[in-house]
């Protein structure tokens, strides 16, 4: 009995451990995107903010450039932070990654977790960006070419994982493997989704400016 117990108590540790070591690598990584999101906007805003008092195309250029790198960037990790809250709010194994590669914070471990919890994870990431799309559009007066910029790239990027992603969650919906599912469709789809994404946020700035 004793035995028993001592071992139910090393698992109890042992859980608690990598629960303390998740948390501590969560809060290294918010810090780390928060400081690139609020970085990101801020030499936005003040490209956009020097354009709209001078006047000066230079300006306007390096503002839309601005727009473009700030939208991409912050699209990107809103993204990635809705596949792990889908991840976590359905109660997936998805511990945070010691070493993140790019914007790439968690490991989602396929083959511990359930076909309903892969669509959950799945669909945060598109949730995530057509939520940032709205709150840009709903906050913004969008009365410079690069406030225009920085809605089209979010427009854009929100558009491309729409058209990448979603025929995967249709495709794992219907009973399909998750993780084949993902292989055939990075081979089949080549540039389409970033191209259809480009000339959608293309066709949306020119409508708003």
């Amino acid at each position: 009995m004793n035995e028993e117990q001592n071992q139910s108590t090393e698992a109890a540790t042992d859980v608690a451990e990598r629960k303390t070591r998740d948390q501590a690598r969560l809060k290294k990584i918010a810090l780390r995107h928060s400081t690139i999101v609020l970085a990101a906007f801020t030499l936005w805003g003040v490209a956009d903010a020097w354009a709209l008092s001078s006047g000066w195309l230079l300006a306007e250029t390096i503002a839309i450039l601005n727009a473009i790198f700030a939208g991409t960037v912050v699209a990107y990790i809103a993204h990635e932070w809705g596949h792990f809250s889908g991840a976590r709010v359905s109660g997936a194994v998805s511990p945070v990654a010691k070493a993140p590669v790019s914007f790439f914070m968690f490991n989602f471990k396929t083959e511990l977790n359930t076909r309903k919890q892969f669509l959950w994870m799945s669909a945060g990431g598109p949730l995530a960006n057509w939520t940032l799309f709205a709150m840009i559009f709903l906050l913004l007066p969008l009365n410079t070419w690069s406030q225009a910029m920085l809605l089209a790239t979010s427009f854009a990027i929100a558009v491309s994982v729409s058209v990448f992603e979603f025929p995967i969650i249709k495709a794992v919906m219907y009973g399909q493997e998750p993780a084949e599912t993902i292989s055939t469709r990075q081979r089949e789809s080549g540039n389409t989704p970033r191209t259809v994404g480009i000339l959608a946020g293309a066709v949306l700035w020119i409508l708003a400016v």
